[in-house]
């Protein structure tokens, strides 16, 4: 089948071919002993792919089973130009039934706030653009290393769930506070000279790794130069767990999921 991708395709929607398959289900005590030592699962995340927030489930469960696998997190460019969420529902006049059918799909549902800044006269206040969210994550990044997956979903959670706008400062700072940084430290981090520089070095590093075909959410599993891909867009906890079994090395398509809630 050819699907339509919606907006965790980077810029415009694009067609992709989609393969599916029956999973393989394992015994969770088994995963880690069918595998050679991986340090680290690698996420290429959004805060303003919706895919993205509906794998943070899926994220969760992994990290819970696997304490001792700290997670990368690299922000992408899903939006590379400054939009708005009026501009997003304006553009796509089925996005409410989308949202419906995304936490049909991934149990993750959005808030009422966010919904209700659909309305064009009250989203133009929410603004999206990708490399002003990832300026904060980085600054949380080196003030609180090893927390990169939270940070990514305090920040999805209120731009999703809370309908705010997370390049707001008072917001941004509300938010690192919440995640237990210093008020004071989190200004400096974020005043800090090499902060646009290390930035633009982890967008450039997500794109690389993605090539052309960009894809939110990617998760691997990483071992120094080596990769092994778990999930290409949204894919289901079994499908990621049985990947992470078989540690295969192959990258497979993940299941990809359209407008109306499908997932091959």
């Amino acid at each position: 089948s050819v699907d339509m991708e919606w907006n965790f395709l980077k810029k415009k929607p694009r067609f992709v071919k989609s393969e599916s398959g029956c999973p393989r289900r394992f015994p969770l005590r088994t995963i880690s002993a069918m595998l050679p030592p991986m340090p680290n699962f690698l996420l290429l995340s959004d805060v303003f792919c919706p895919w993205c927030y509906g794998f943070g489930r899926v994220m969760r469960r992994l990290v819970a089973e696997h304490p001792g696998w700290p997670v990368r997190v690299l922000c992408g460019g899903l939006m590379d130009e400054p939009s708005t969420l009026a501009d997003l529902a304006e553009e796509s006049p089925h996005i409410r039934d989308f949202f419906v059918r995304l936490a049909d799909t991934t149990g993750q549902s959005v808030g009422q706030a966010f919904l209700d800044k659909l309305d064009p006269a009250r989203g133009r206040l929410i603004r999206l653009y990708s490399p002003a969210v990832a300026a904060p994550l980085a600054a949380l990044k080196r003030l609180d290393p090893g927390r990169a997956l939270e940070h990514m979903e305090a920040f999805q959670a209120a731009f999703y769930g809370g309908g705010q706008d997370v390049l707001n400062p008072d917001v941004q700072r509300e938010l690192a506070v919440g995640l237990g940084a210093d008020p004071a430290a989190f200004s400096a981090a974020l005043a800090a000279p090499d902060l646009p520089e290390r930035v633009q070095a982890e967008m450039d590093e997500a794109a690389a790794i993605m090539g052309e075909f960009a894809l939110y959410p990617t998760l691997y599993l990483e071992d120094g130069a080596s990769r092994r891909l778990l999930a290409r867009g949204f894919a289901p906890y079994e499908q990621v767990a049985a990947k992470l079994a078989d540690a295969a090395s192959a990258p497979v398509l993940g299941p990809v999921c359209t407008l109306d809630g499908h997932c091959d």
